[in-house]
């Protein structure tokens, strides 16, 4: 509270200095601080379960997918689509190299990502391959997947000189920097 002396009357007005709005404002600014980084860190965190539950169902979706094909029909994408890459210019390694195959290849697909003309000359080719493969024609996502890409790997395992009916079937899925947040394995049986 402050008095002030007008027409020789002592006044009381009653408000704050602007030193002090200035102190209390630090003080709070300082005490929210830690508060600020803790929804920040709410907010990421957030983000990434949401980004590794959309990929961790992408694998899901396509190991449930393998498991209805028949055994001999198990194979991985380099296997089976290589040829996407055949005769395209920039394309050579993913073609004749399977390690470069993984860098490239996706069978996700959205309607914004099939404006891109290199996916949708590989989304062109792949549609033709896709029904031999799994049995069924290949789809769009929704505009979440966006960013994803999936690639299938298959090993066979062998533990004698019998011919292998086991196969190890891995399905990565790798986010928009290449990083790989999701790994699913699952182990297919030849049963007579």
């Amino acid at each position: 509270m402050k008095i002030i002396v007008q027409n020789g009357m002592a006044a009381k007005h009653q408000g704050f200095t602007l030193v002090e709005i200035l102190v209390v404002l630090s003080l709070v600014g300082v005490l929210a601080l830690p508060f600020t980084n803790m929804f920040i860190f709410g907010v990421r965190g957030s983000h990434d379960n949401a980004e590794h539950i959309l990929a961790y169902n992408l694998a899901r979706e396509k190991v449930e997918e393998i498991k209805s094909l028949p055994f001999d029909q198990v194979k991985s994408d380099y296997e089976n689509f290589r040829e996407v890459y055949q005769d395209r210019h920039g394309f050579d390694e993913p073609y004749y190299n399977d390690s470069a195959f993984e860098k490239y290849f996706s069978d996700v697909f959205t309607d914004e990502s099939l404006k891109d003309g290199d996916m949708l000359m590989t989304w062109n080719r792949l549609k033709i391959a896709y029904p031999r493969t799994y049995l069924r024609k290949l789809q769009t996502y929704p505009e979440d997947y966006r960013y994803y890409r999936r690639v299938v790997k298959v090993d066979r395992i062998t533990d004698s000189a019998m011919p292998s009916k086991t196969k190890k079937v891995s399905v990565l899925v790798f986010d928009r920097d290449g990083k790989k947040i999701a790994d699913l394995a699952t182990l297919i049986g030849q049963h007579k």
